[in-house]
């Protein structure tokens, strides 16, 4: 009967084990991304930007958060980022006049993808679809004469 009670105690604690295992962390998110958006309905358009994001921690309480610039986009781009668990928000302006969003989730610490929309500043779409981003050394910069990025 002893035996029993502990070979049935062990098999409770070994099969409750992955009840308490933590998910992993998040790494830390920063770095240089080169960002493809896709336009839908036909996903067939796209631009690519390169970001780099700045961990600040000072986005909403969100140690893992901060501020992004487009180094190539000579009208200025930039905004905040936070994460939570595995995703990544992302909120910014371009040249005073365009607004983004982009919601998605942090795939490894080299890849993020998810959806994406472009407004203009009176609130109107001009442009949504998906992203897909990769990590990259550094970004160009290049200066861009392009007034709209996602054209």
């Amino acid at each position: 009967m002893k035996r029993t009670f502990v070979c049935l105690a062990v098999l409770v604690f070994c099969v409750s084990l992955p009840a308490f295992a933590a998910d992993p962390p998040v790494p830390l998110f920063q770095g240089s991304y080169n960002i493809t958006a896709y336009e839908e309905p036909s996903l067939g358009s796209f631009y690519t930007w390169c970001f780099v994001f700045t961990n600040t921690g000072g986005v909403l309480g969100y140690s893992n958060s901060g501020t992004w610039t487009v180094p190539s986009y000579s009208l200025g781009w930039s905004g905040t980022y936070y994460v939570t668990g595995d995703e990544v928000i992302i909120h910014g302006v371009a040249d005073g006049t365009f607004i983004f969003s982009y919601k998605g989730r942090i795939l490894s610490g080299s890849k993020i993808s998810g959806r994406q929309v472009e407004f203009f500043i009176d609130g109107s779409t001009d442009t949504a679809g998906t992203f897909l981003g990769s990590k990259v050394s550094a970004c160009p910069a290049a200066v861009s004469t392009q007034r709209d990025p996602a054209k």
